[in-house]
């Protein structure tokens, strides 16, 4: 049981990266700013977007229950401010000495995955709980 919802998170997490990075790399591009404390901002704006479709999904097929929009969203809300510091000091760090844009998504997807497998248990066990 554990294992298949487990992958339905992780499948409605990817729609939920999908939706965070369209949103960033399109603050970013208009913006022309990818590192620094910007990307706290932008985190916000994605949030909105991707919080609520994970809600959707995850009370649909995930966990079939009854949870809390408001409990989801703060959870979420910690994780994503927890995301955007990590996102932040990355960005700023471009250890490969790649293209800003390409190392900007990098840090993106390492602090989605981050923070991703901490909140799959927190909706489970306290969230979503049977």
């Amino acid at each position: 049981m554990i294992m298949k919802q487990l992958t339905l998170y992780a499948l409605i997490g990817g729609s939920n990266v999908i939706i965070d990075f369209t949103i960033l790399n399109i603050l970013w591009k208009i913006t022309g700013i990818y590192k620094g404390c910007i990307n706290i901002l932008f985190k916000a704006i994605s949030f909105i977007a991707y919080s609520i479709n994970g809600y959707h999904w995850n009370k649909k097929y995930t966990f079939k229950g009854e949870g809390s929009y408001l409990k989801f969203t703060s959870v979420m809300g910690i994780a994503a401010m927890l995301n955007a510091i990590i996102l932040s000091i990355m960005s700023n760090k471009n250890i490969l000495g790649i293209s800003q844009v390409l190392w900007a998504n990098i840090s993106a997807l390492t602090a989605s995955i981050s923070t991703g497998i901490g909140s799959f248990f927190i909706n489970k066990f306290y969230i979503f709980k049977k």
